[in-house]
């Protein structure tokens, strides 16, 4: 069996969850179901890749989400919002893991939920049916993605898979 350093172990973990969240992606499966799996994907890779590679795919899925056709076009407006959504919520697990990991996902779901909201109702122009995908929605696939994370995480954890 070939032994990976840390760096290029971390590497490997970091490209298959993003090949992961392009899938859920590009299978088109939903708001629900999508939604969940990228935030999943989200909290699995700050806990077992570190922060910047999380940001990092959570700053490439929105705009690969465009590119796909999964959001049209006149989502793009609000791209910039879901960057930043993701990033958030990948950093407020990661300051309160820690501490708690089930109170790092509420945290970092509403801190996300409330940035897109605010986003779509006070600064994008942007039409109805974007502002309802963009508020409520996206408080319960932080959760339901976070709660995934978290039970995939445990199992990882008792068998030894993750540091």
């Amino acid at each position: 069996m070939i032994k990976l350093d840390k760096k290029t172990n971390t590497l490997t973990r970091a490209a298959i969850l993003l090949a992961v969240a392009l899938v859920f992606q590009f299978v088109k499966m939903g708001q629900l179901i999508t939604g969940s799996g990228i935030n999943a994907v989200l909290i699995i890779a700050t806990q077992i890749c570190g922060l910047p590679w999380a940001a990092a795919i959570g700053a490439i899925t929105p705009f690969m989400s465009v590119v796909l056709g999964v959001n049209p076009p006149a989502l793009i407006p609000v791209v910039p919002f879901i960057v930043a959504g993701n990033i958030l919520y990948a950093t407020a697990y990661s300051l309160l893991e820690k501490r708690s990991k089930i109170a790092g996902v509420g945290f970092a779901a509403l801190l996300k939920f409330g940035l897109l909201y605010s986003a779509v109702n006070y600064f994008a122009n942007v039409k109805p049916p974007i502002k309802v995908a963009l508020s409520f929605p996206q408080l319960l696939t932080a959760l339901i993605g976070g709660a995934i994370a978290l039970v995939i995480i445990q199992v990882l954890e008792r068998t030894n898979k993750v540091e």
